[in-house]
Formats: structure tokens, sequence, C-alpha cells
């Protein structure tokens, strides 16, 4: 009797503080009842619960049930009376002192109980007191460590944007508080989701809440904290607490239904299930309901999940339908799946007919719509709240990296209707957001919501199957504007997922019939100006025609209207200014931006500006190619390599080749015939104004005030009947092929399709500019011909190798060239010796010829890098020897043995200086 009697009076003392007690004993037990660890007693892993209770309860598959005396007797191999000895010595009990003294009267024994009793309440209020004080400064110290921040481990749950401290080693730290709103005790949550409470917490009916309230109508108590989360986010008008587990639950719940007696109180459980074992989360949650009159909501399925599981499973809005349905009596009623639940006095009720939240596209734009029954009216209000300008998924696609949903949107302040590409992976995120926002569309800044908007996208709409592309264009018969809008009827649904810096530019400003006629009337009878807009208007028609990048590069003095060209011509597609580019870029950023507006127009204006002369012949080179650099990924393998086709209007004060030569550099014929530099022709036509200034001013100012208009209507015109733009493109090549001169070189003839591109879209947009076929025939003939006046009929690269050769012998003849002086000396030429010369770049051997030139005998190496500059040697021996220059020794080579130095004959190429023809 004695020792049931110790064993008793141990356990009472313990109650409530197992896990400190067993702590102390040195047996460790997870802090959550649903975890699940090596058994303490038998080391056994296969699902040892510790589930506590007040008791210390707890479960092992290998070594049974019981208490915490219990556990304490497994671990020790011991019995009851051992144990509770050992307990006693953890809580500084003396164990002598409980025993009951025989042959006492029963008055005595009573007052020796209750004065046991005062001093062990006495010995638990100062261990209480010792364990808060130990609690506060442990909690001070990590306070001082720890900064606001979002956790990793929450951002992991799929529940970003919440700020609480963090510790530097990314663990959250969770502060509880009491009834009287003491903090008493602290939960640290690791970055992996392990969670400890702090040595010293007081976690009986302790909690946390996420958004306090002062007198809420419902009140929401859960385990963990990203499910806390998780139902705030369903229910936001309701006080959400967190209990830390499920054997917390009903000690909080006490202490809502007390500090809240007229709210609505939901437990929302933990459903755990799992065969053949208790589901603990669900009849906790149950047991708490039933003891303050409440409702349980559990997580639907036959897996074991939390709310938070839920939520991430199926997205915000279904996870708020599935709580409002899943409601019901901890008796077992369930409630409606149409009704919510209220509180009447101190009994729950069911809202007649109320809908569930929703969204809803009224008032132009996306609401989130939550119905509420009034009671004093007996209807149902609707609270109406914005979430975005009108959205809607139309469609679902891939581009062969990744999936995407088609989004159809209509920019604030514009009538169009346009499609977004948005990858999915950012859907509901930053980036996907700011992507819809670059297209024009408000959305609303509050993260409750933006997860509502990001889940109604996901799980409403279309499934249609798209195109996805990344560049602007021809795709499935309709034209893709670099801004996303689709002109013309697409085989199959088109979305556009790329974009430019200058989205923004592409608007509709005034009708095409405005823009013939206050900018195109403007620059009619205008040689240059009419040539530059019809390379805006021959962009899509390029590459209907499957032809490949060029530009036209017009050139004059300043102020003479070419930036003004290249604004009117800006203007067929949009905003000049912010269309307009320059040549000071980098070639990456070059590629990026033609990619971009692929089968487009690329305006760039004053070549000048791009400063480094080899940034620019990098860019030209780069651009005019039409493919850009492989790069590699990070996540491994390459990236898709950018490809594009542009028509691109350049302007500058020197032709490109010039440009290039001043600056040291010898660009190749192939850049010369893919940028054709053209003279600037002066305007000589005002229409109506008084001088060239006036005339310039007008043409920028209508200019932008009627933009983008024409150029759908052309590219419409195209797209509706392809094959005859196509056949128009090859009737006029044949034509312009057909004219050319005799002996007109294989590049003379690309720059001739080029023209006869330009000739076409003439022809094809005469409706559209008012301009009849003559006088932009005229236009265009004359600028080819002002092009062929400079350039020659010739191979351009046979020209410049002449060109440099005849230059590199007039500059270096006295400065490079070492004389070398020859006599005949038994029938053999001899050297003779002079003062040695610093950069040589040969000999200059006199005396030799019958018709008294000198020879320049040339180190074979300094006439490839300074005279061939990379032309093949083939073709610059056949362009020297046609024009007289080279002198071959040895047939089918440059360079022959002609001279002796020091005493061996070497190999020189040999020339001699003509007169130009």
């Amino acid at each position: 009797m004695r020792n049931i009697d110790v064993i008793r009076q141990v356990s009472e003392a313990a109650r409530d503080r197992w896990p400190d007690v067993l702590s102390l004993m040195g047996i460790d037990v997870p802090a959550s009842p649903r975890a699940q660890v090596a058994c303490p007693a038998c080391g056994g892993k296969d699902r040892f619960r510790f589930d506590d209770d007040g008791r210390g309860a707890h479960f092992c598959n290998a070594c049974g049930a019981g208490d915490g005396l219990e556990l304490v007797k497994k671990v020790n191999n011991c019995d009851a009376t051992r144990a509770a000895q050992l307990v006693a010595d953890a809580l500084g009990m003396n164990v002598h002192t409980l025993h009951t003294i025989p042959g006492k009267d029963n008055a005595q024994r009573q007052k020796e109980q209750t004065e046991r009793r005062a001093a062990l309440e006495q010995q638990q209020a100062q261990e209480q007191t010792a364990r808060s004080a130990l609690f506060t400064s442990k909690l001070k110290a990590l306070a001082v460590k720890a900064q606001p921040g979002e956790s990793a481990y929450l951002a992991g749950k799929g529940l970003p944007g919440f700020t609480y401290p963090i510790l530097p080693d990314g663990t959250l730290l969770l502060v509880l508080m009491n009834e009287s709103g003491e903090d008493v005790a602290a939960q640290t949550i690791t970055a992996e989701g392990e969670k400890r409470l702090l040595t010293g917490s007081a976690k009986k009916g302790s909690y946390h809440v996420i958004k306090p309230a002062h007198s809420p109508e419902i009140v929401i108590i859960g385990e963990g904290l990203a499910t806390i989360l998780s139902v705030h986010l369903m229910r936001p008008d309701s006080l959400a607490v967190v209990a830390i587990d499920a054997g917390n639950l009903l000690p909080v719940a006490h202490v809502m239904r007390r500090k809240y007696p007229q709210a609505q109180i939901v437990i929302a459980a933990d459903n755990d299930i799992k065969p053949d074992e208790p589901n603990t989360g669900k009849e906790s949650a149950e047991k708490a309901a039933a003891t303050v009159t409440g409702l349980v909501a559990l997580p639907p399925g036959d897996h074991k999940a939390d709310w938070n599981d839920y939520h991430q499973q199926h997205g915000l809005e279904n996870a708020t339908a599935a709580f409002n349905d899943s409601l019901y009596l901890p008796q077992g009623e369930e409630m409606t799946a149409s009704a919510e639940v209220i509180e009447i006095g101190s009994h729950a009720c069911q809202k007649p007919n109320v809908q569930k939240p929703y969204v809803n596209l009224r008032h132009g734009g996306l609401y989130w719509v939550e119905p509420k029954y009034n009671k004093d009216t007996g209807e149902t209000d609707e609270k109406e709240t914005w979430l975005c300008d009108e959205l809607a998924t139309v469609g679902i696609g891939q581009d062969g990296r990744e999936s995407y949903l088609v989004i159809r949107l209509r920019p604030e302040g514009s009538a169009a209707v346009m499609f977004e590409a948005v990858p999915r992976r950012e859907v509901g995120q930053p980036a996907g957001w700011a992507r819809l926002r670059s297209r024009g569309v408000n959305i609303t800044t509050r993260k409750s919501l933006l997860d509502i908007l990001g889940d109604y996208l996901q799980r409403h709409g279309e499934r249609t199957q798209w195109t996805i592309t990344q560049t602007a264009g021809w795709h499935c018969g309709a034209y893709v504007m670099p801004d996303g809008e689709i002109v013309g009827t697409p085989d199959m649904p088109v979305a556009f997922s790329g974009g430019t810096s200058a989205v923004a530019g592409y608007v509709v400003r005034g009708s095409a019939k405005q823009w013939r006629e206050n900018v195109a009337a403007l620059m009619r009878g205008n040689q240059s100006m009419m040539l530059g807009a019809l390379v805006a208007f021959a962009a899509p028609l390029n590459s209907l025609a499957g032809g490949s990048c060029f530009g036209i590069h017009l050139f004059a003095q300043s102020s003479a209207g070419k930036t003004t060209t290249v604004e009117a011509a800006s203007s067929i597609y949009g905003v000049p200014d912010m269309l307009k580019l320059s040549w000071f870029t980098t070639a990456y950023g070059m590629t990026v931006e033609a990619a971009s507006r692929n089968d487009g127009f690329l305006p760039i204006d004053e070549i000048g500006q791009g400063g480094d002369a080899r940034q620019v012949s990098t860019s030209a080179y780069t651009l005019f190619n039409g493919v850009g650099k492989v790069q590699g990924a990070k996540e491994g393998g390459n990236r898709a390599v950018l490809r594009w086709t542009v028509a691109a209007l350049s302007t500058g004060e020197e032709d490109f080749e010039t440009f290039m030569l001043k600056s040291g550099l010898s660009p190749k014929a192939g850049q010369l015939v893919r940028l054709v530099s053209v003279p600037f022709v002066d305007t000589v036509e005002f229409n109506g104004m008084d001088d060239g200034d006036q005339h310039s001013r007008a043409i920028k100012r209508e200019a932008a005030r009627y933009c983008g208009a024409v150029g759908r209507d052309w590219i419409a015109l195209l797209a509706a009947d392809k094959e005859s733009a196509i056949r128009m493109v090859n009737a006029r090549e044949e034509e312009w092929i057909g004219s050319l001169p005799e002996g007109a070189s294989p590049q003379v003839k690309r720059v001739a399709t080029r023209f006869a591109l330009l000739d076409a879209a003439a022809t094809l947009s005469a409706p559209l500019t008012g301009w009849s076929a003559s006088e932009c025939s005229t236009a265009v003939r004359q600028s080819f011909n002002d092009w062929l006046d400079s350039y020659g009929l010739g191979n351009r690269e046979k020209h410049q190798v002449v060109t440099r050769a005849r230059d590199f012998i007039q500059r270096y003849g006295l400065s490079r060239f070492q004389p070398y002086a020859t006599s005949k000396v038994n029938g053999n030429m001899d050297e003779t010796h002079a003062q040695r010369i610093l950069n040589l770049a040969g000999y200059l051997v006199d005396g030799r010829r019958e018709d008294g030139r000198k020879e320049y005998h040339i180190i074979p190496s300094v006439f490839e890098a300074e005279i061939l500059c990379g032309i093949q040697k083939k073709l610059g021996g056949e362009a020297l020897e046609d024009a007289g220059m080279l002198i071959r020794k040895e047939k089918g080579r440059l360079d022959s043995r002609t001279i002796s130095i020091n005493g061996t004959q070497q190999r020189f190429v040999v020339l001699v200086d003509v007169e130009e023809d």
C-alpha cells in the first residue's frame, strides 16, 4: 500500500511535465506526437510515438504502449517502485516523505497529506519559476541573434511572404504566449522542418496568433505553423491560432473559448490516417471541438495530410472550398457542401443556401466575391475584392523546353485583346506577375489575393493546345507582333512568350488613313525618305518570301534629314522614339533585340554614336548573320540558339566602309552587301511646308501622333494573300537581275535582289502610302544606281585587295622597305646590306626590271595580315595579277624565291606599283 501511494504521488507530480522529466533522465522523446523515432526502450524504429496527453502516453509497435512511468520502467528494466524513485530524483523530491505512516488515525494522516501536498505545490512553483527564468534568458539570447525575414521552411511549404524572426542558420523562432499575453514558450523550426521546444517552455495552453483580432466571429485552431498559415490564406476573415501539436489543441481551445465566448471555434485537424492505427490528429481535434461546442475541418482523402499539404497539392481555391465543405460537428454530423457555419448564442447553425467564395469577372476586371449571410435581412450579401484587370486562361502549350499557360488579357487603355504565354513555373510567382504587368495589366499587390488569382488561373479556363513561340514574326500563317498581338488568322492558336525592351512602343495611335494623310504625304517626292519607309514595309515581306537579313545604311553630313527618315519609317509600327535603336550597344544586346523583333523592322540611328568601331563591326556582322552565339546553360547543356530575320534601316555621316577604314578596320565584302550604304539625297519636296526645318519638325510631330496602325494593316494585307505577295517578289527579282550589265558580280546581284524586294513592297503597299508605283520605282532604282556608282560591278573583295596593296606601297614605300641594290657577281644577284628597319615589311629592289620600275618584295606574313586581311590567297592573287601589280616567279604561287637574305634565298610576294585604272 505504501509503494502504491508513492507511485501515485510521483505520477501526479510528473503530470504535464513528462517531456522535461524524461529529458532530465536522458530519455529522448519527439516533440511532436506525429513524429516517429527510434524507441528509447527497445531501439525499434517501427512507429514509436510520444502522445504525452499530460500522462507521458506513448506507443511502440514492438514493446507496447503505456504512460510515462511505464516508459521509465522499460528503459531502466526495473519495477514501478524503482521507476518512481528515479522520477522523484529527477523532480528533486524526497521519496521517503511520501510514505504513509501506519498506525496513525485518518485526521493525522489527512493533515500530513495536506502538508505534503502544499510542500509539493510550493516545490512545483519554485521549479516553474526556475524554468520560466531559464526560458526567458534563452529566449532573450536567441532574440538578439534573430532578424526579421522569410523562412526557407515556409518557402518549401509553399508559403513565401510571411515574416518571422530568423536565426543566423536559417532557423525560424516561433514565440508562444499564454492566456495573459505573456511569452511563455517558443518553438524553433529548422529549414529542414525539425521542430524543438525551447528549454523551459510552458507549452500547455500557450499559442501563437497569425493575425490578432479584437472580437473575431470565427477562431480556427490547428497544430503546426504551416497548417495554420494555409488556413489563414483560405479564411483570412478568421482568427488563426497555432497550438504546436495535437496534445495542445484541447488546452488552447479552452483558452480561446474563455477569451472569445461568442465566437465559433473550428479545429483544423490533421488527417493522421494510418492502417490499423488511431487517427491522432482527427481524434484530438474532435475531443477539443466537443469540449468547446466547436466544429472540425478535416482534409479529405485516404492519405495522411494536413491543410498545408492539401493547399500545396490542390491550390488555394480548391483548398478553401474543401475546408468549407469538410466542416462537421465532432459527433459526426456533417455540414452540407453549400453551407457555412455561424454561431448563434452557444449553438452551431448553418447559413442557408450561401455560396462559397469565388472569382468572377465584373466591372471590367476579376474580383474575389465572398457571399455572406445577413442575419438581419435574411439575404446574402456579397463582399467584392478587386484582383486584376481582365485575365483568363485560354490554352496550354509547350515550346520544347517548358510548359505554359496561355493568358488572354486586355491592357489598360487599349481595346486590343492580347495573349501572353506564361511559363507554369512563373504562375503565382513574382516573375509571372511582372510579365503580365509589363503587358499593361493592373494586378493586386496583396499576397493573399495573388495566391487566389494564381490558383484561379491554373484551375479554370480552357485547355486548348497552342503553339508557343519566343520570337515575333510569322507563325502558323499569322504574324506575331513583338508585343504579343496576333495579326491575321493562324492555322492553330499562337501565343508569344518572348519580349523586347521596346514592347511599350508597339502601340496604335490614330488610323492608317491618318498616317497616310499626315506622314506619308509629307515624305512624298523625297527619294531617301521614301526609301527608308519602304525598308520598313519590306521587313515582313522579306521573311515571307524566304529572304535573309539585310539593311540599308543612309549616309550624309548632319542635318540632312536622316533621323527624321528613321522616325517616319519607325512610325509604321509604333512610337518612333521607343522603337528606334542606337549602334551604341553590345553585339549580344543587338542579337537579343533582333530576335525579339524577328521578321520585323529594326531602325538604328547614327552609326557614329556607336563609339568603338570594332564593336559596331562585330554588332553589324552578328546582326546580319541572323544567328546568335551558342551559350551554355547553368543547369547543363546549351541554351536555345537565337535566330532571326530582320530588315534594318541605319544612318550615319559616313558610309559603313569608310567608317571602318577610318578606325583601322577593313570591312569584309559580306558586310558591305548585307548593310548596303546608300548616299542620302537631300529633301527637295517640302509638301506645303516653308523650308526643310519646318518640314522635318512636321514629320516628327505627325509620326508620333499617327503610328502603328498602318503597319498592322500592311501585315494583315500580306497575311490575307501570301502567295500573291511572294509571286510579286520573285517577279521583281528576275526583272532586276535581268537588267544588270554584263559582268556584274554575284555580290552586285545579291544587292539587286534587296532593291527588287523594296520595289515589290512599294507596289504592294501603295494603297497604304498613297504613293504611285512609278515614283516609288524611280526612288528605289536611283538609290540602287547611287550605290552601284560607289561599289562597282566587280567583286568588291578584289577591289579591296588592289586598293589596299596600292595604298600600302604608297604609304610605306620609303619607311618599311629596305633598299636592296643588286649587281652581277659571277652571273648571280648579290645583296647590298643596309641599316636595319623596325617593323620591316620587305625589300625595295631596284635595277632589275627593263621598264625601270621598282619591285616591292613583301614578307608573306605581312602581305596576308595587312593586304589580304582575311581574303583568300587565290582570290587576292587573281585581283592583283589582273591589275598588273603581282609578279609571279612560280606558277600557282603568290610568293617565290626572289632575293638572297643573309646568304639564303627567301620567299617574298613581289608587287610593282602601277598607275590606277
